[in-house]
């Protein structure tokens, strides 16, 4: 379930006793009311930032190689890539393949001499891919033909603006929302005990939050029977 930028607005303007804003004026609302639309942004900017992997904000985004190009920008809204996503996807002259990530220093150190020198294998379906120094990503080989990976990373959102903007943080944490807004706006009215105890009551909201939403890594275990021994051997991996 998700919330509107003025369901929270207004949520915010009832909790200090202020006349909640129509549709028709919100884009025009000047003193307290334009202060409590600040309130809201900053509120949700802070919880935001205290985690970049919040699950609400990964995107599965699908980049088109092309023939030549080795090197990618990432999105306008990207924040950080969850590096062991990137996928080959299937095509009329293509097989599906994962692509393991590796840093920069193995690229240049394993890879970069052959293919900047033309050698044999420069050219042909990409099998790895890297960061690179200048915040984008790196595929090798260099593609010889167009190929289309899809990776998944984790967007930071642009402010919201509009009445009907959507809210990216889920519905149930609003109060977290609310919380932090409070804070903001008894500051602004210099109710610095007010703001004391509201910046305490956001900061276990989201504290909270990354308990339940972020959590641990999840944990699989699968049993592989040992065949020179006859016992089993359990293997473990995180996604």
């Amino acid at each position: 379930m998700t919330t509107t930028y003025i369901v929270l607005v207004n949520e915010l303007l009832r909790r200090l006793n202020e006349v909640a804003i129509n549709v028709a004026d919100f884009d025009s609302v000047r003193n307290v009311q334009s202060v409590a639309k600040d309130a809201i942004n900053s509120s949700v900017r802070e919880i935001l930032q205290e985690a970049q992997e919040w699950p609400f904000t990964l995107i599965t985004y699908t980049q088109e190689l092309t023939a030549g190009v080795k090197t990618y920008d990432f999105p306008d809204d990207f924040s950080t890539a969850d590096w062991e996503t990137f996928y080959l996807k299937a095509s009329s002259t293509t097989q599906p393949a994962v692509l393991p990530a590796m840093t920069y220093e193995m690229y240049v150190r394993g890879y970069r001499t052959s293919e900047d020198s033309g050698g044999v294998g420069a050219y042909k379906s990409p099998t790895n891919v890297y960061k690179t120094q200048e915040d984008k990503f790196g595929v090798t080989p260099i593609p010889d033909q167009n190929y289309f990976v899809e990776y998944r990373y984790w967007k930071y959102p642009q402010d919201l603006t509009l009445a009907d903007d959507v809210c990216v943080i889920p519905n149930r944490y609003k109060h977290v929302v609310i919380d932090g807004a409070m804070m903001y706006m008894m500051r602004f009215r210099s109710n610095e005990q007010s703001a004391a105890i509201h910046q305490q009551k956001f900061e276990e909201g989201i504290k909270t939050m990354r308990r339940l939403v972020v959590g641990n890594p999840t944990q699989v275990y699968s049993t592989v029977l040992g065949q020179s021994q006859g016992t089993s051997t359990v293997k473990q991996s995180s996604f």
